[in-house]
């Protein structure tokens, strides 16, 4: 169990992505993820979760739960904030990464994180989402993406979606069109727990 949460931590401290690409199986020039990703009312008002209960619909987790999938690591995971070997950035920044998977196997896992983001520590996390990691830019009215849709063999399905004030990421460990179309409905799930209406 040891050597695959060290696996996971790498996947997730790295963004998946061994050097910095832009996928090419992306449809279209300037691709835009979806409208199931809402972008916010300037009235919206982000509240960070402290449970990753909170971070998805009672729906979610019960398709998680017909599908297998139990919650491996976040603060109220079976093996805690110590699923990871070393703490996800989400994490450095006072945010929770949560992990459901397979008891036994991390194939078909789901990482989800949430955390505040500042003016200050936008530019880093910026920088290490286009340049180190390589992922694809979309800007939104109210966010800005970045993304890849990865494939069912070796590379995840990565989305990030940052507001002025948060940072919310979802990795899918079989990516592909399925599994990016999986990533961009959890996100929107997130944000809609994530904030509420003044």
């Amino acid at each position: 169990m040891r050597s695959a949460i060290a696996v996971l931590g790498l996947l997730l401290l790295a963004g998946c992505a061994p050097t910095p690409t832009v996928d090419e199986s992306t449809p279209g020039a300037s691709p835009t993820p979806s409208a199931t990703v809402t972008t916010a009312p300037v009235d919206e008002v982000f509240a960070m979760p402290t449970a990753c209960l909170d971070i998805v619909p009672p729906s979610r987790l019960a398709e998680f739960d017909a599908d297998g999938l139990v919650l491996l690591g976040g603060p109220d995971g079976l093996y805690g904030d110590d699923y990871l070997l070393d703490p996800s950035p989400e994490q450095q920044l006072g945010g929770v990464t949560c992990i459901w998977g397979p008891p036994d196997t991390e194939v078909s896992s789901v990482a989800i994180s949430v955390a505040p983001l500042s003016a200050a520590d936008r530019p880093a996390v910026v920088t290490d989402l286009s340049v180190s990691q390589g992922l694809n830019e979309s800007i939104g009215e109210a966010d800005t993406y970045y993304w890849k849709i990865g494939d069912s063999d070796d590379h995840p399905a990565i989305l990030n979606v940052l507001t002025d004030d948060s940072w919310i990421s979802v990795i899918q460990t079989i990516g592909g069109t399925d599994g990016y179309a999986a990533a961009e409905k959890l996100a929107a799930e997130v944000r809609a727990l994530v904030y509420t209406v003044n």
